[in-house]
């Protein structure tokens, strides 16, 4: 698993759920740019991508991260939040600069 310190790693000026995303999108791509994971028969994706893109449709560029996160087998018995049953990466250290405002 990729550890984190909230109260010193996430950068101070990430002030909405949507910055947050986007950090913790581009922190699992910059660590994991090559980790690739079956999604179906046959079919393997990368399992952390994050990258922005203009959209000519309303002239505005956007950050699109796609997220395959593994969940653990436990969740079909027991109770907990969602996001407790989800399972590391890799346990790769998060970049310096990642932590920096």
């Amino acid at each position: 698993m990729t550890a984190i310190n909230i109260a010193t790693q996430i950068p101070s000026q990430i002030t909405t759920l949507e910055q947050l995303h986007a950090w913790s999108a581009q922190a699992l791509f910059a660590i994991n740019p090559g980790l690739t994971i079956i999604e179906g028969v046959g079919y393997t994706e990368r399992a952390a991508q994050a990258g922005t893109f203009w959209v000519a449709a309303d002239s505005k560029t956007r950050m699109i991260c796609r997220l395959s996160l593994e969940v653990s087998p436990d969740y079909l018995s027991a109770s907990g939040k969602p996001w407790t049953f989800i399972q590391p990466l890799s346990s790769t250290a998060l970049p310096a600069s990642f932590s920096a405002n």
